[in-house]
């Protein structure tokens, strides 16, 4: 799905005409003020989809940091012991590894995952986000 609109104040690209969302700018570097290790999780969780997965756009928001490809697939949350992400698909399933989950629709399940080890970026978890990344492609 190619996005169709584009946000004359942010430039942001959209697949529906004028989604709802924020302009604001916020600096990447702020979410991680005061926590190294979410920092170091981020950028090597980054590194492993553009490796493994595909070309990655970082959008950083006052909410959270999105991983864009032709669409949002996954967001990230900076803590101090880690990372929390999110990421959709297409059908459901079972994991330890979740800490929470969504049922949004037929065919859109919501999976929120913290990392707190380098470890934890495994190809499970890279398979998921794979799968996100080509929910719309």
């Amino acid at each position: 799905m190619s996005p169709v609109w584009r946000c004359t104040k942010c430039g942001r690209k959209f697949a529906k005409t004028n989604q709802a969302h924020s302009c604001d700018v916020f600096p990447l570097a702020k979410h991680f003020r005061n926590k190294p290790l979410a920092q170091a999780l981020f950028l090597h969780l980054k590194g492993r989809i553009k490796n493994t997965i595909g070309p990655v756009k970082i959008e950083s928001l006052p909410c959270c940091i999105h991983f864009v490809s032709s669409y949002t697939f996954g967001a990230v949350w900076a803590m101090k012991n880690g990372i929390r992400m999110d990421f959709r698909l297409a059908r459901s399933i079972k994991s330890k590894r979740f800490w929470k989950t969504v049922h949004m629709s037929p065919h859109r399940h919501l999976y929120y995952v913290e990392v707190r080890d380098k470890k934890e970026i495994d190809s499970e978890l890279l398979g998921w986000l794979k799968e996100s990344y080509h929910l719309h492609g």
